[in-house]
């Protein structure tokens, strides 16, 4: 999508260069890909290869399968089998991971039994920690994932999820530093002697880093996103020059300060400035931020709602269909 030269993003900044269009149009790397990427900081290797191994000797051959099930009921446990890990499917990682915590004891007791390589992990205090360690970050980076996705996000909806999650490991880094975990539930319930402070605070910070270091392609539009997101609290002589003299009057509508209180951002500006057609130049700048996609994630769902459509009981339906039943449902979900 971003590619420099093939990019669907720079074939359509060289078409309207061409076209003589100046406005400037800014390319933003897909951000739900970008935090998966920084994901890949926080994996402890040594732990993540050991699980994927015992996961796939015990799921993929199909006596060890069942007499692994048939422990989980004998045992009455909270699941009756284990997940796959996918590396495609980035929620799979932290579902695998905490099936796996979970039923640690449970592993560990059928390793035994079944003389399999990885007994001596599940049995090992301090490996059980740096596997509740990598639980628990992949648990926080799959709850800012999904964050990421659904219907109705805008860029500037993903970069405040972003710059929280920032903030929470700058927080987590110095807790983690004075041996406090309370947002991390499975190494608190670890022994304090197993848990090594050095690892918990070096993946934590490594995954700072690596944050830090991405992004680049929508961290100088955050200003322009705080004329969006707090059109009533962003200080005029900080704003463009032409839309500074908007600015003041819209600041000083109280009719439209008050309604700002009990309405979203996108319901304020579409419900509310656009037909009142009194500020031209912020409702233009309103609108690039609106249409500026911060992640593949629409794109994707209509290639998958495509491939729906057109199966291959369906190979006969021309392009022209296929379009004309996609528009109506991209009419359709846009009125949900």
């Amino acid at each position: 999508m971003t590619e420099k030269k093939k990019g669907a993003a720079s074939l359509l900044v060289r078409h309207c260069e061409a076209a003589g269009h100046t406005q400037p149009i800014h390319k933003v790397h897909c951000i739900i890909h970008q935090e998966s990427l920084c994901s890949k900081s926080a994996n402890l290797t040594d732990v993540m290869s050991v699980v994927v191994k015992v996961v796939n000797s015990i799921l993929s051959r199909s006596l060890n399968h069942r007499q692994f099930q048939a422990l989980m009921d004998e045992v009455n446990a909270h699941y009756g089998d284990l997940l796959y890990f996918c590396e495609v499917r980035w929620l799979s990682h932290g579902a695998m991971l905490s099936r796996v915590c979970d039923l640690q004891q449970e592993i560990a007791t059928f390793l035994r039994q079944k003389n399999l390589p990885g007994a001596d992990h599940f049995s090992n205090p301090q490996w059980l920690a740096r596997l509740a360690l990598l639980t628990d970050i992949t648990t926080h980076l799959n709850d800012l994932n999904v964050k990421l996705q659904g219907k109705n996000i805008l860029v500037t909806d993903m970069y405040s999820h972003i710059t929280a999650f920032e903030v929470k490991l700058r927080l987590w880094e110095a807790q983690l530093a004075a041996g406090q975990f309370m947002h991390f539930p499975r190494i608190a319930a670890c022994a304090p002697d197993d848990v090594d402070l050095n690892t918990c605070v070096g993946v934590v910070t490594s995954l700072r880093e690596e944050f830090a270091s991405r992004f680049t392609g929508v961290r100088p539009l955050a200003p322009g996103f705080k004329l969006f997101t707090s059109p009533f609290d962003f200080p005029v002589d900080e704003a463009p020059a032409p839309l500074q003299m908007e600015w003041v009057e819209l600041q000083c509508n109280d009719e439209l300060k008050a309604k700002y209180r009990t309405a979203s951002s996108l319901s304020f500006f579409r419900d509310l400035v656009l037909p009142s057609n009194k500020f031209p130049n912020y409702i233009e700048h309103v609108k690039r931020i609106v249409a500026m996609f911060g992640s593949t994630y629409c794109c994707e769902q209509l290639f998958s709602k495509m491939k729906y459509i057109k199966s291959r009981i369906r190979s006969q339906l021309s392009d022209r269909h296929l379009n004309d039943i996609l528009l109506v449902y991209l009419i359709n979900r846009s009125r949900h």
